[in-house]
């Protein structure tokens, strides 16, 4: 037995010794950038909110967001980083068990793209595309508490089980898909909308029709079994229906801020189109001084403030402008995200300009790779997959505020038509090799 489970391990190492190389210098340039930067670095925004957030579920019980309790966040951060102060503490011990977990999920977010892209392509593509996690702006990102490493590695797990369901009909895929995006769900409450791209894929790839009625039924459930208490949680305290975040309304108003031809601040009436209109809905919120009774309630109505705002800016927008509007919201706000690079901070002395080149290469190369899928009619269900992976989650985030932060999380769906790209490019160069020799 001892000596079967020692070739096994032998075998195993032989045959992936090469990401297996890939992944050890993804961790050690991760765990480099740490001491560089500090193992207590932060940005002082959301990634301390919701450290300050898990450190007092695990203390009080509570979900809270800002100080006070809240359903403006989904609870995956708070979860894991209770669990972790739970058993590390708050000090410094407690941080670099935080940067350790997210460093480890940075480096498996590459080996699973990795794995997507072996699938459909030869060992040095997946090679190639797990060395994109090198850029020095995911190395930045997996050294800060933020939901984007965690959510990263859901997403590109949850298309890799996409990918299997479709070749193999095995439950275990289906099981990993559905605690992927459930999982997912825990930290961006945008990825609800996964379930329509994989069933597109799955009926394309001919994945049996009945299994997937089944199956989008038991994610239904599964969704309710969340909902409803979480549901009933967030009624309780707001006295309305939440089904997931109320976070929404910030990020609303910021992005009719942006693009081109929206409405100046001077030239609306907010007193009486916002103001006047959230005093009266939530009137039972107030004391007769005009005072919000609760605290805990003035977050929420200052976030639903922000969306009445910003549907009132929307609707002046369109009245006065309705092309700009048009324009910036399909056109300047998507490709501002698709352009962006998330890097606040350099590290290793490499600059963003130099990222946002590679980033434009990158580009380059993809759409090569998804002309050379279309020409040899290979793989194209595959590509479209992660094209509308990529396309509708940008362009559910170009709906509120076009942000770096948010597109960081969907490269992977980039990097894996890369990989899966460039085995094509190879095949078709091999093709019009042999051809060339045949005819000379």
């Amino acid at each position: 037995m001892k000596r079967y489970t020692k070739t096994k391990f032998k075998s195993f190492i032989k045959e992936n010794k090469f990401i297996l190389i890939v992944m050890m210098i993804l961790f050690l340039v991760r765990l480099l950038a740490m001491f560089k930067l500090g193992v207590t670095y932060n940005l002082g925004s959301d990634d301390t909110s919701y450290v300050l957030s898990g450190i007092t579920l695990k203390n009080t019980g509570t979900l809270t967001m800002h100080e006070v309790i809240s359903a403006q966040i989904m609870p995956g951060m708070s979860v894991i980083i209770a669990l972790v102060s739970l058993v590390f503490g708050e000090g410094e011990i407690f941080w670099l068990a935080l940067k350790l977990i997210w460093i480890v999920m940075g480096c498996l977010s590459a080996f699973m793209a990795y794995k997507c892209v072996k699938l459909f392509a030869p060992n040095w593509c997946a090679i190639i595309t797990a060395l994109f996690f090198l850029r020095p702006d995911f190395i930045w990102m997996d050294n800060i508490i933020l939901t984007e490493t965690p959510f990263m590695l859901c997403l590109i797990t949850m298309v890799y089980a996409t990918f299997m369901m479709g070749k193999t009909y095995e439950k275990k895929y289906f099981i990993l898909c559905l605690t992927m995006y459930m999982s997912a769900l825990m930290f961006k409450a945008n990825i609800g909308i996964y379930p329509i791209f994989a069933f597109i894929y799955l009926l394309l790839v001919r994945y049996d029709f009945k299994l997937l009625i089944k199956q989008g039924i038991i994610i239904g459930i599964t969704l309710m079994i969340f909902i409803v208490p979480w549901s009933i949680r967030n009624y309780s305290i707001y006295h309305k229906f939440i089904p997931l975040t109320y976070g929404a309304g910030n990020p609303k108003l910021l992005g009719t801020y942006q693009g081109i031809g929206y409405p100046l601040d001077e030239n609306l009436n907010y007193k009486e189109n916002v103001d006047d209109i959230i005093k009266e809905k939530y009137n039972s919120y107030y004391e007769k001084n005009g005072k919000i009774k609760d605290p805990i309630m003035k977050k929420y109505i200052s976030l639903e403030t922000d969306g009445v705002k910003a549907k009132y800016r929307l609707k002046e927008w369109w009245k006065s402008n309705p092309a700009s509007l048009i324009y910036s919201y399909a056109v300047i706000k998507p490709m501002n995200m698709v352009k962006s690079v998330f890097y606040w901070d350099e590290i290793f002395g490499i600059n963003k300009m130099l990222i946002e080149n590679i980033n434009f290469i990158e580009w380059i190369v993809c759409i090569l790779g998804v002309f050379t899928s279309i020409m040899l009619r290979k793989h194209i269900k595959e590509i479209l997959l992660l094209a509308m992976v990529y396309i509708g989650n940008i362009f559910v985030y170009a709906m509120t505020f076009s942000f770096d932060r948010y597109a960081a999380t969907l490269a992977p769906m980039r990097f894996i038509s890369i990989g899966i790209g460039l085995g094509l490019m190879f095949k078709l160069w091999k093709y019009g090799e042999k051809i060339g020799n045949e005819n000379y």
